[in-house]
Order: C-alpha cells, then structure tokens, then sequence
C-alpha cells in the first residue's frame, strides 16, 4: 500500500478550524514522516537469500539461474520460496545488491556470476565478476555487488556460467551462494 502524497492544509486568521481539519493535519504529519522513512516506520526492505543445498550446474557453456532454499533476511518478503530463483523489489528505492557464488575447486578455464536486473539473459547483466578457475583449496569464491536506483516490481536474479568441461555442484560452505538487497535511500 502506498503512502499517499503529504499535504499540509492551510488557515487564513479569523477562520474556524474544525477537529476533522487538525486530524487531517497530525496525519499529514505522520505521512511527511514516513515518505521521508520512504514507507517503513521500523525497518528498511532487506533481503538475503541463500543455498542450503549445492545446486548441479550438468552442462559447461550454459547460463543457469542460482536458486535458494532460504532467506535468512527478508524484511519485506522480496523472496519466496515458490520463486526460489528471483528477488522481487517491493518498494522503490536506491538498493545495495550483493551477490556471492561458492564454487568447488576445479579444472578449467574459468567460472562467473552475474546479478541480471529485470530479466534472465546475460544480456540483463548489472554486475558480473569472471575468474579462472582454481583447483587446489576450497575453490574460488565470484562476488558481485553495486548500486542501483529500483522502481518497485523489478526482479533480480544471480546468473553462473561455467566451463570446466563437466557437471559441477556448487557447495555451501565458506559462505555458501547468495543474493541480496538492501534498501538504502528513497529515490531522487
């Protein structure tokens, strides 16, 4: 629900105010405050959704989308679980995204993640992060992260490619696969 548009009503001197009047006032008070807290009295939107369980990715040279098991964060609901892939943006706003692929080490020339903005080709790429590959250790680890001005309704979405030759499963420790967004300022 949308917090309508404050607006502060005006009295000439000699004028009657009537009770309707002054509580029209006090709640247009409330609404300057919270379109100044862009809507939210307690908290901001904040969203973290995360793998519980390694995906496969069964075919190098494809893009597939990271889907989630859980959202550790969600103050806004921007994440369900019957959409585990996407993370619909519920209010307007200036949002940090963030993003994280945990990838096992292997043999190959290189993995990448991407946060795509509005739609699931690469083409929709906000961020992308490529790296070679590493096979020794725990394995590599692709972040992306920016800025982004979000009219509500826009859907995110965190892509990984791959082309290590084979199927690989991505595990979830050391941080596991992620994405989030986190409200930051109302926008200009």
């Amino acid at each position: 629900m949308a917090t309508p548009t404050p607006a502060i009503p005006t009295f000439t001197d000699g004028q009657i105010v009537h009770a309707a009047d002054l509580n029209a006032l006090g709640s247009n008070i409330t609404n300057l405050f919270n379109e100044n807290q862009a809507g939210f009295r307690t908290q901001r939107p904040c969203v973290i959704a995360k793998q519980t369980t390694g995906q496969t990715l069964t075919t190098p040279n494809i893009d597939y989308l990271v889907n989630f098991q859980t959202a550790p964060v969600n103050t806004d609901n921007m994440w369900v679980s019957s959409v585990a892939n996407q993370i619909t943006i519920q209010h307007a706003g200036i949002y940090w995204l963030f993003g994280q692929v945990r990838w096992p080490p292997v043999a190959g020339t290189g993995v990448s993640s991407s946060i795509l903005l509005n739609g699931t080709s690469p083409s929709n790429a906000a961020s992308t992060q490529l790296i070679p590959c590493v096979n020794t250790g725990a394995g590599p680890a692709t972040q992306n992260g920016l800025i982004a001005n979000l009219a509500a309704g826009s859907v995110l979405y965190l892509d990984v490619w791959q082309n290590t030759g084979g199927s690989l499963t991505l595990p979830t420790d050391f941080g596991g696969s992620y994405l989030g967004a986190i409200f930051l300022t109302p926008s200009s």
